[in-house]
């Protein structure tokens, strides 16, 4: 009877010692669509839609976007720019899953551009390739995303 009871103490301490699960902590972004492949002349809108999870729901930040254009003469350079969420409602401790669009535009109200200004476009039609993650509160980075390449037309 005492083996059986040692026994049992021993296999709750193995069981109670169980690892957490290193993606509970990691916030999940999932590319889901964009809006159009080919940016015609004198269309001024692209929408990148993305699927956010994060299991402790504290990821309130920013997006980090690379725009492969801005490194033509340095294509190993690997500088983001944050792009500020709106409020996504979100609480550390409550699990979070939303549905987060970045809009890349030539209005003078977004933070990425699309044409007419920075970088100068140098083909026409131009290139355009994202890479992009999340970072949440705790410094826990998603994957790197590359998002597909969009002709823009000049």
């Amino acid at each position: 009877m005492k083996k059986i009871v040692a026994l049992s103490i021993v296999l709750i301490g193995f069981l109670g010692c169980k690892k957490d699960d290193p993606k509970g902590d990691k916030p999940v972004l999932k590319f889901k669509s964009v809006s159009t492949l080919d940016v015609a002349k004198g269309q001024d809108l692209l929408v990148y839609t993305f699927e956010l999870q994060d299991a402790n729901g504290d990821t309130e930040g920013a997006m980090w976007v690379h725009d492969s254009r801005l490194w033509r003469d340095n294509p190993d350079d690997t500088t983001y720019t944050d792009v500020l969420f709106p409020l996504l409602e979100s609480h550390k401790g409550t699990k979070l899953k939303a549905e987060v669009e970045l809009y890349v535009s030539d209005g003078m109200d977004v933070r990425m551009r699309l044409r007419d200004g920075i970088p100068p476009a140098v083909t026409n039609p131009d290139t355009m390739q994202y890479r992009v993650f999340v970072l949440d509160n705790a410094g826990n980075s998603s994957d790197t995303l590359v998002l597909p390449k969009v002709a823009i037309h000049n």
